[in-house]
């Protein structure tokens, strides 16, 4: 599993990755498919709360991580991927 930040694509931890929600990923505006995309990911979220949570937890939890990688690498530090912003 990987996750893909403003600085680049990094690997997620499996004990990370074990914490992580389950949720579809974002529908890509460029893909062919990308209506359909955006109906199946609309109806998962609203098919039960408990998918509009899980949806919040993960996005909170990438957009802590890009700002996380951001730091390392302006701090000339390796960025390893945790599980900060998953509270």
């Amino acid at each position: 599993m990987m996750l893909s930040t403003s600085i680049g694509i990094f690997p997620i931890p499996p004990e990370v990755a074990a914490r992580l929600p389950s949720a579809p990923n974002l529908p890509d505006p460029a893909a062919p498919d990308a209506s359909r995309q955006t109906e199946e990911f609309r109806a998962w979220l609203e098919e039960s709360p408990d998918h509009q949570v899980a949806y919040e937890r993960v996005r909170r939890w990438r957009m802590v991580q890009d700002e996380l990688a951001r730091q390392a690498q302006a701090e000339g530090r390796p960025f390893v991927v945790t599980d900060d912003g998953l509270e």
